[in-house]
């Protein structure tokens, strides 16, 4: 339904709390996440703070924003606070930024209580074109005072350059607890797997303290350091079962849906991921990208995935002519939060090798078999058994998952609205041998070598001792094995499970 002239008792039908006083018993969004197997609550939830703040939400298609929000304005209504105080608009009820400029105005004049702290939810922004400047009448009109603002979208540029547009018009961010103003929301990392589905293995990560940010450094600091912490010692007690519960995630991967269908029927829907394609596929179109070259781009990443390789490489085998378009393509998946890249570190300048070959990864292992399918033509479930039926195909998984999570882990270490992993999660390369990846602690580079069997040795370590020579390492590497925990001469073995509970 999209709408033109606003009125209260239409923008109503997203907000039922206005005339019953209660949150919606049969709120779609609400009633899978309370009908699932797995009841995903992401501690990004907690910290919205009741300030006079507009906050940016982004992350992938299918993550659960909305599910999200909806579940921040159930707590807010069983609080207390007044429900006609509380506002959820979708953008794709509107088609400019004049309609949704009407439809925030009238209901702040016409419904919402004056005097009284009002929450405005405005989901999906980003599929609105030029929505920055609805938001900045808003805000130079006063309309947005006393009250918490939300924006969310599916879009990281998007929501990036209004977040820099809007720069002096944010709020009070002074007073935030929390820090920045911008929130990215990811699928569940591998810990927020365990923590969910399996409450024993939840207990003994709030007992280890291992939901700190802050603990979980140090940890890295000890590994970095040749010494393997007692926490690690603790957990590496249960690598069996986290190893299954690896097995199962990177079928499913973060994605709640997908991960709910998975643990109660032993498959993920096709229609699953063809939503999720269908989705992406329609945010590139309206980035102006063409479908069929985004396609043939996909295809050569997966032909190219965790070697090194330049864009002009990249277009190899398509019908992309140059490699600034191969280039330019690469960025709007990044951006759609399908890949991620990492540049081989300049260890002389300490940053980034620009001018060098790049590694590609999928963010997240449903996303690399939801795009894996529709590339090649296949059903997706079927088609990700098979590939988990092979360990050299599997290892290639394996890495994407230690990107995503080490950029994930370094974003905590340095949380920014322009937060961009290339610059703090690297490969490393010598002159004969290199790194999977390497990563910036206490201003020294910590090596990271991904293995995933449990016939790790000590000639697996050979890059390490290489990058160890050129000066900017911490004294050890990481290897990672299947459930191998043990210290070696400048590095320590770690299951890869356990190392991926640490980011």
């Amino acid at each position: 339904m999209t709408i033109s002239n606003m009125s209260i008792s239409e923008i109503a039908e997203w907000n039922e709390w206005w005339k019953t006083g209660k949150f919606p018993p049969n709120d779609p969004n609400i009633e899978n996440w309370s009908n699932s197997n797995f009841k995903w609550k992401p501690r990004l939830g907690e910290t919205f703070e009741k300030e006079e703040v507009l906050y940016i939400l982004r992350g992938p298609r299918r993550v659960g924003k909305t599910t999200l929000v909806k579940l921040r304005i159930r707590k807010l209504l069983n609080e207390g606070v007044t429900p006609d105080n509380i506002l959820f608009f979708p953008c794709d009820a509107v088609e400019t930024p004049k309609q949704l400029i009407t439809a925030i105005d009238t209901y702040l004049t016409k419904k919402r209580r004056q005097g009284e702290w009002a929450y405005l939810f405005i989901d999906e922004i980003s599929m609105l074109v030029e929505w920055q400047k609805a938001v900045k009448i808003l805000i130079d009109a006063g309309k947005f005072r006393e009250s918490t603002v939300l924006l969310t979208g599916s879009h990281s540029i998007d929501l990036r350059k209004g977040s820099e547009s809007l720069a002096g018009r944010r709020g009070k961010i002074e007073n935030l607890k929390y820090g920045s103003p911008d929130r990215i929301l990811l699928s569940a990392k591998f810990a927020e797997y365990v923590e969910t589905l399996n409450p024993k293995l939840s207990n003994e990560l709030r007992n280890l303290w291992l939901l700190s940010q802050e603990n979980r450094e140090k940890m890295f600091v000890e590994l970095a350091c040749g010494r393997i912490p007692d926490e690690i010692e603790r957990l590496a007690m249960f690598a069996k079962e986290l190893d299954a519960m690896l097995d199962q995630y990177m079928m499913t991967g973060g994605i709640a849906v997908a991960i709910n269908q998975y643990v109660s029927n032993g498959k993920i829907s096709e229609g699953t991921y063809n939503d999720y394609v269908g989705l992406v596929v329609r945010d590139i179109v309206r980035w102006k990208y063409d479908e069929h070259y985004a396609r043939q781009i996909l295809r050569r990443i997966f032909e190219v995935h965790s070697s090194q390789v330049s864009w002009n490489d990249l277009k190899t085998g398509t019908d992309v002519k140059d490699s600034k378009t191969a280039e330019a393509y690469a960025q709007i998946l990044k951006d759609s939060f399908v890949i991620n890249y990492h540049y081989q570190l300049d260890v002389e300048k300490c940053s980034p090798d620009y001018i060098s070959n790049k590694k590609i990864y999928l963010q997240d292992p449903f996303i690399f078999h939801a795009i894996r399918g529709w590339i090649y033509g296949k059903r997706a479930f079927d088609f990700s058994n098979e590939f988990m039926g092979s360990n050299e195909k599997k290892s290639k998984l394996v890495e994407c998952m230690v990107s995503n999570h080490l950029s994930r882990f370094t974003f905590k270490m340095h949380p920014s609205s322009l937060f961009d992993p290339s610059n703090f999660v690297f490969y490393w390369k010598g002159k004969k041998r290199e790194v999977d990846f390497v990563i910036n602690i206490e201003n020294k580079y910590l090596p990271i070598e991904v293995k995933y069997s449990d016939n790790v040795q000590r000639d697996d370590a050979n890059g390490i001792y290489d990058f160890i020579k050129t000066g900017c390492s911490h004294t050890c590497g990481i290897l990672t094995s299947k459930t191998q925990l043990e210290t070696g001469r400048n590095y320590v073995i770690v299951p890869l499970s356990v190392l991926l509970l640490l980011a």
